[in-house]
């Protein structure tokens, strides 16, 4: 962990998450490299309708 590495108060980090940079505080954050979970999970249900997405585009 870098010394100018800063994690904000009521920063909440998920087991394994990968911090390589400063976290904002009161926030909860997963994944390698540790992103915001709300952001992640949108990206995670955007993922899960790409077959339905390609499927209709017959692609």
């Amino acid at each position: 962990m870098s010394k100018s590495l800063r994690i904000g108060e009521k920063a909440i980090i998920s087991a394994q998450a990968g911090v390589s940079k400063s976290l904002e505080g009161g926030k909860l954050y997963f994944g390698s490299p540790a992103e915001e979970a709300r952001t992640k999970w949108r990206e995670l249900a955007a993922l899960r309708q790409l077959p339905d997405i390609l499927r209709k585009l017959k692609l």
